[in-house]
């Protein structure tokens, strides 16, 4: 094995079930949200990196379960969120529902995610660039879908997203320094 897949494996295998969680309330959010601006045929510019983040999701909750022991589980929420996905289509009232309940849903893997930070006190398997790339995407988010659709609950969504997006990169801040500063005292 390479360094770097041994790296890897070392990284996702540190991965709790309070981070797996996370991952999943993440992905999940994101399939409502994109199913909601395909739904009301929102412009592609509104969406087009969710598909994308969608897929790193996918891969990345495969080598969790996958180093985990447990790739067999892959199967269940393959089912529940394919299933899932095509359920939201079948009424408006469905659809809209799930998007009231989204936030909530992507609020949620941001706490989780601040729990794990919190219960750890270690920021050093999270990226704080993407953290920030996270923030600086829903503000930017925020501008764009004010000039594009208006939407109130897509635009909710995203100063939602923001402000928990900051917190968590803030939180990963706290601890990198925090860490550092046990370091030099070390030395």
């Amino acid at each position: 094995m390479s360094q770097r897949s041994i790296d890897l494996h070392l990284i996702v295998k540190s991965w709790n079930q309070t981070s797996l969680n996370s991952l999943l309330l993440e992905l999940t959010g994101f399939i409502v949200f994109v199913t909601y601006q395909m739904y009301y045929d929102y412009p592609p510019p509104t969406y087009l990196e969710y598909p994308i983040l969608i897929a790193q999701d996918v891969i990345l909750m495969l080598l969790i379960l996958h180093y985990n022991g447990s790739l067999k589980q892959s199967l269940i929420y393959a089912v529940v969120f394919v299933g899932g996905w095509q359920l939201l289509t079948v009424q408006k009232w469905i659809i809209d529902l799930a998007m009231s309940l989204c936030t909530f849903i992507s609020a949620g893997s941001k706490f989780a995610q601040l729990q794990c930070l919190w219960q750890s006190k270690d920021s050093g398997q999270v990226s704080a660039l993407s953290w920030g790339m996270a923030t600086y995407t829903c503000f930017a988010r925020i501008y764009t879908t004010s000039v594009t659709t208006g939407d109130m609950q897509v635009l909710v969504r995203f100063i939602v997203m923001a402000l928990l997006n900051s917190w968590v990169l803030a939180t990963v801040m706290y601890y990198r320094k925090r860490a550092g500063e046990v370091q030099k005292k070390q030395d």
